[in-house]
């Protein structure tokens, strides 16, 4: 079995890490492509989980408009699957990445496995350009790795086949479990900014990089962030995004807000480590969404549609939007009194065993790379949620 295991941005290392080990404890042969987005973000973690690019995308960082960079991609995975044989390319997700490999996989005839299959708002622009890239993927996908039975509803009211889906589970709970098990209970943060992070205030974690949210809606989240950290009981740490509309807005915001700090972007380990120290989240990140219920944590979602319902009906995650007023209020009320408030329920994502169950499903199918798109074979194993 060949496999062609394909990212991009720092969430989809975090999320096909567990699967590249998975696959390899399997016994696949396993080739990677990185387009060689998030560069520094991605810092350690192709070592925390042991891999090395086959293959480095070159000049995807260099074009300007997701457009080039669809079609740069494109013509570089078009390229390898012209020269080797693989029976599965395996993306994950909503990026460019994932979208212009899976149009290259299914065009030069390859099938198509998709992690984190289903997920939908929607509407089409919201978020943008994510819906869209899903759909996409959706389209070329033979197999559809999804992470929850509503995610497999969603398919199938779209007319996939249902022994097309498998439900598997999310595979950033397993990076998690793998990553904290890493890093165990004495762990010391990489970035000094983040070890000096004051004990005695209690931490509001904070991610931010939606492209819709850039300009005034990203200017309403920060300004609720600055009345919150002059409040005096709370720390405000706020890894600060690559993308310069997002910098802009951020150092003229919070660049002299007491109480907030402003962080470099995170090794995962860090970031896992102040998970496990937070007393809420304000996010407008799908993967911090799945990870913040393996902690118990309660999270403010900073925007107006999540095409991860389940968080919400789990009792985790609240819709804030950009609204400056319910971000103070969902905060203050998550921070009051002397403990944090943490939910005993279990994660709806999963079970981190995901990874392993994608593993099986592809090394044991046997479904040759033509016939795959036309039927599956008898044997072809499903798993149902929670199994």
């Amino acid at each position: 079995m060949r496999i062609l295991l394909v990212f991009g941005t720092r969430p989809e290392i975090i999320k096909l890490g567990p699967v590249y080990r998975a696959l390899n404890d399997a016994g696949a042969d396993i080739d990677v492509f990185w387009s060689g987005q998030h560069v520094e973000l991605a810092d350690g973690l192709l070592d925390l989980f042991g891999m090395t690019p086959t293959y480095r995308g070159a000049e995807v960082v260099l074009q300007m408009g997701l457009a080039g960079k669809h079609g740069v991609i494109m013509q570089q995975i078009d390229k390898i699957l012209r020269e080797v044989r693989y029976d599965w390319v395996v993306v994950q997700g909503d990026t460019t990445t994932a979208a212009a490999a899976a149009t290259a996989a299914f065009t030069s005839r390859v099938p198509v496995a998709h992690v984190e299959a289903g997920l939908r708002t929607g509407t089409i622009m919201s978020p943008w350009p994510e819906e869209f890239n899903r759909r996409v993927i959706g389209q070329a996908a033979a197999l559809h790795f999804v992470p929850t039975a509503l995610a497999r509803d969603n398919l199938l009211k779209e007319g996939v086949g249902p022994r097309r889906i498998a439900v598997v589970g999310n595979t950033v709970v397993d990076a998690l479990l793998y990553a904290r098990n890493r890093i165990g209970s004495d762990y010391v943060p990489r970035d000094p900014e983040v070890a000096t992070l004051p004990a005695d205030k209690k931490l509001v974690l904070v991610t931010l990089h939606r492209r819709e949210n850039i300009g005034e809606p990203m200017r309403d989240i920060l300004l609720a962030l600055r009345d919150l950290g002059g409040d005096g009981d709370k720390i405000i740490a706020l890894p600060v995004h690559l993308n310069p509309g997002v910098r802009a807005d951020v150092k003229a915001v919070l660049g002299d807000a007491p109480n907030v700090r402003l962080l470099a972007p995170l090794f995962y380990g860090d970031f896992v480590h102040l998970m496990g120290r937070a007393w809420t989240v304000v996010t407008d990140s799908g993967g911090v969404q799945e990870e913040a219920p393996t902690f118990g944590l309660q999270i403010l979602i900073a925007r107006e549609s999540t095409e991860r319902p389940e968080v919400i009906e789990a009792g985790f995650g609240t819709l804030v939007g950009s609204d400056r007023g319910k971000i103070v209020e969902g905060v203050r009320r998550l921070t009051e009194g002397s403990a944090r408030q943490l939910l005993p329920a279990h994660n709806p994502f999963g079970d981190g065993a995901a990874s392993r169950r994608i593993a099986e499903c592809l090394t044991e199918s046997n479904v040759k790379p033509i016939e795959c798109y036309t039927s599956l074979p008898s044997n072809y194993r499903l798993w149902q949620a929670g199994r």
